[in-house]
């Protein structure tokens, strides 16, 4: 198993997109995919807000003049040295869509940096709604390339309810984005409630990311910092947050009161495709029905797993490719870092045309048109 920041397909992967011919690679008005549905905006809002702080997490310009973050150890990840942070490019952004053949982006906030869990909220509220602000700018002024999620905090879900409300009668955005772990428990998830009763009203698109959340909300995975083999046991770590984050929102009965509500669980849900064939006789044994029909509620994207073919496969396998929504994990340290070319060629190599053409377009197609989206 590979470390989503180390596992590489190699030069070979982006020489096969580079290679590619104008007509194949598209353009924005005849898209090779419709939507990437995971990638990462930072704003000049986080900037301000970091370069203001003395502590953790905090971004300052190291000794050469580069903008770096430091971050602080959590349940989701280790802090680990400060690394290159900036404000997000969109020249380069939209430069690397059109070379790929990328219609649109969602773009989120980065919620795998930790706010949610690592701020007060009396910081977070404003912070996210100035980062709300700033993505829906971006939207106004691109309509035709972006789509939108909310940072919204998780331990106050009644202001983030009010904040979703106000992100989609105001700003033009199409949901909000959540951090993974607040779905550790149903006790945990229960809380969210009242955040998603207004979800319900307003049809919203829910982002969930791998991420430490709140240590306001209950039944949080504690903070075990691996010392050893750290490049084997954070996966271990990551994949199993996944899978149990997915596991409260497919298999509990939370979401059964949403069914306007559309979730999207990154990175292919961490395990999960690889637990079906224990978890669905095990659900039976349970009294549960139809145990695979409520995980299929869920969207996967596969992120940075989207190099990995055989994993990308089996959750086609085991859930279906009507379940799977395109995304890459594009622009993780803002700037013009990004790169999706990789995980486009591994695609396009494990793929049939049927599935190329469900999860690059019909996919998206059919989710945004039940939101009253046409694309």
């Amino acid at each position: 198993m590979t470390d989503r920041r180390t596992f590489l397909r190699g030069a070979g992967a982006l020489a096969v997109v580079a290679s590619l011919p104008a007509a194949v690679r598209a353009s924005s008005a005849n898209p090779r995919v419709l939507v990437d549905w995971h990638a990462h905006f930072v704003t000049h809002a986080e900037i301000s807000f970091l370069r203001q702080r003395q502590s953790a997490p905090r971004v300052f310009d190291g000794a050469d003049g580069v903008s770096l973050m430091e971050n602080l150890d959590t349940a989701s990840f280790a802090g680990g040295k400060p690394s290159p942070f900036s404000a997000s490019s969109i020249a380069a952004r939209l430069h690397h869509m059109d070379q790929l053949g990328i219609g649109r982006q969602l773009l989120t906030h980065t919620v795998a940096l930790g706010f949610d869990a690592t701020l007060p909220l009396e910081q977070l509220r404003p912070l996210f709604r100035a980062v709300n602000d700033e993505l829906a700018s971006v939207v106004k002024r691109y309509p035709d390339r972006f789509f939108a999620v909310a940072a919204l905090p998780a331990a106050d879900p009644q202001w983030a309810a009010q904040e979703l409300r106000r992100a989609h009668t105001e700003l033009g955005l199409i949901g909000g984005s959540l951090p993974l772990n607040a779905f550790a428990t149903l006790e945990s998830a229960r809380t969210l409630a009242p955040l998603f009763a207004a979800a319900q009203k307003l049809g919203s698109h829910f982002f969930i990311h791998r991420a430490p959340a709140s240590a306001l909300l209950p039944g949080q995975p504690p903070v075990l910092i691996p010392r050893d083999t750290e490049y084997a046991r954070w996966s271990i770590i990551s994949n199993g947050h996944l899978a149990n984050g997915a596991i409260t929102l497919g298999l509990t009965d939370f979401l059964d009161p949403y069914p306007d509500v559309s979730v999207e669980v990154i990175m292919l849900g961490g395990f999960l495709p690889y637990l079906i064939d224990t978890l669905v006789p095990a659900a039976h044994k349970a009294g549960v029905t139809d145990p695979l029909a409520r995980l299929r509620r869920l969207y996967l994207d596969p992120g940075p797993y989207s190099r990995n073919g055989e994993w990308v496969k089996l959750a086609i396998d085991k859930l279906g490719a009507d379940r799977i929504l395109f995304g890459t994990d594009y622009g993780v340290g803002g700037g013009d870092r990004g790169d999706s070319a990789a995980g486009l060629a591994t695609l396009d190599q494990v793929l049939t045309p049927a599935q190329r053409q469900q999860i690059y377009i019909d996919n998206s197609r059919q989710l945004l048109a039940r939101k009253g989206i046409k694309v």
